[in-house]
């Protein structure tokens, strides 16, 4: 490497701190997240990866299991483990010190918080929209786009890709903010900047024939699980017809998340009676259990017993307790899931809707 001279010294540095800085702080410099090439590979460790801010010691590592890198966070760790190793020889006096705090780099988290405040930011510049199920659903469609699902944002429309399906089509910044950040060219960022306003690729609620990635057209309550389940029907039937040994043509899952609304509305419980009644072991729904319907409270309301009434239907019934952090434990029931072959698969995350809004929060 070549030798710096004191001057490109801090012309670097004034590059790569600003990103440092932001790391060491929790705020997210991620624009972009990208799932494994494939199932089972493993992608490049970051774990090894670390800095130090203006000469303080190394932060600890991160202590992500994720299958899926965070591009934009890579090489923001890689970028300041660079600067750490050209600022060796410099004094440790720097003003700055005594104010930078190195901490650990957690990429789940931040590629979680880049969706949820993608959602905020667009839904406070259009002054309309629903911030809330996006902030409480942003795990789950992390470890979806980021990990699990077979796509390719190159060819929308490939054959043989897994679907999704946002039930609770209101928070559609959630899906938005996912179709961006997996890379999807139908939703820049200044599309989400024009998030509903006329003529935009962002409208009020889901779209297929707007934006390049919507399977299907959501909003009224109900019809996205229904959907889904004829998705997860047609799948079953391509397979049947198409699929030969050692040639699996169709092998893919259908995946959809849904509310509170949803599950009270008469279509949903007709369409996954008929999803059990299939047998349609690759349809894994998740319910985002955050007690709120347009109603308030769901002891308003809404009291059954869900997970009984599913149980019924013929489906699997799984529970993720705590959905605003636990990671894991939404991949833990996604295998579970998928382990599962003769029936579809509710998974009841409980969520606080409005997650990390001091005002907002469960309301």
């Amino acid at each position: 490497m070549p030798k710096l001279t004191q001057k490109s010294r801090r012309v670097q540095q004034a590059a790569l701190l600003p990103a440092a800085a932001a790391a060491t702080v929790g705020v997210s410099a991620v624009s972009t997240f990208v799932g494994p090439a494939a199932r089972g590979v493993a992608p490049p460790s970051v774990s090894q990866q670390h800095f130090e801010v203006v000469g303080l010691e190394a932060a600890t590592p991160t202590s992500s299991a994720s299958t899926g890198v965070a591009v934009g966070a890579a090489c923001l760790a890689a970028a300041a483990a660079t600067a750490a190793v050209q600022q060796s020889s410099r004094r440790r006096t720097s003003k700055i010190t005594s104010r930078a705090t190195a901490v650990a780099v957690d990429i789940d988290t931040d590629c979680i918080n880049a969706i949820r405040f993608l959602a905020v930011d667009a839904v406070n510049k259009a002054n309309s929209g629903h911030p809330g199920a996006p902030m409480g659903q942003a795990p789950i469609g992390y470890v979806l786009f980021a990990e699990e699902m077979k796509l390719n944002p190159a060819d929308p429309q490939w054959v043989d890709r897994d679907r999704f399906v946002l039930s609770s089509g209101h928070g559609c910044m959630l899906q938005y903010s996912l179709l961006h950040l997996a890379g999807y060219s139908s939703v820049s960022l200044d599309d989400i900047k024009q998030f509903r306003q006329w003529g935009s690729k962002t409208p009020g609620h889901p779209e297929n024939f707007e934006t390049e990635g919507i399977e299907v057209t959501t909003g009224p309550l109900g019809m996205g699980i229904s959907n889904a389940v004829g998705l997860a029907a047609a799948e079953a039937h391509q397979s049947a017809v198409y699929n030969k040994p050692g040639l699996p043509l169709i092998d893919h899952y259908t995946y959809c998340i849904m509310g509170d609304g949803c599950l009270q509305e008469g279509i949903s419980h007709e369409a996954c009676a008929y999803a059990g009644h299939l047998g349609l072991g690759k349809l894994i729904a998740f319910w985002d259990d955050n007690g709120i319907t347009i109603d308030g409270h769901t002891e308003l309301s809404f009291t059954e017993d869900v997970g009984k009434r599913y149980e019924a239907y013929g489906w699997q019934v799984l529970t993720v307790e705590n959905g605003n952090t636990d990671v894991d434990a939404i991949r833990k029931a996604i295998a579970e899931a998928k382990a599962c072959t003769d029936k579809p698969t509710l998974i009841k995350v409980k969520t606080v809707i409005g997650y990390g809004s001091p005002n907002k929060a469960d309301s």
